[in-house]
């Protein structure tokens, strides 16, 4: 499915305006508010989501092996020193 740029750019906006224009076209009952809230939780995480994936990468922590070869090359360096 291919959404046109300047459309896809304004979803998270999209979703939240219409949850929050169902509570005064259909008024406050149950499947209104629910609707709403879906709509408005969408946009939050759609936006949530489209933040963290433009973040740079977070480097991998290391496994313990590779922490305890790097522990032992610091001890071997400082032994050497003294």
């Amino acid at each position: 499915m291919w959404i046109p740029d300047a459309l896809y750019r304004k979803l998270p906006v999209i979703y939240a305006a219409t949850g929050a224009a169902l509570i005064p076209a259909f008024g406050l009952n149950g499947p209104s508010v629910l609707s709403a809230a879906l709509l408005m939780g969408a946009g939050a995480l759609t936006a949530l989501w489209r933040f963290r994936h433009r973040q740079p990468p977070v480097a991998p922590a290391l496994s313990p092996r590779e922490e305890w070869e790097q522990r032992r090359a610091k001890r071997a360096q400082t032994l050497d020193i003294q």
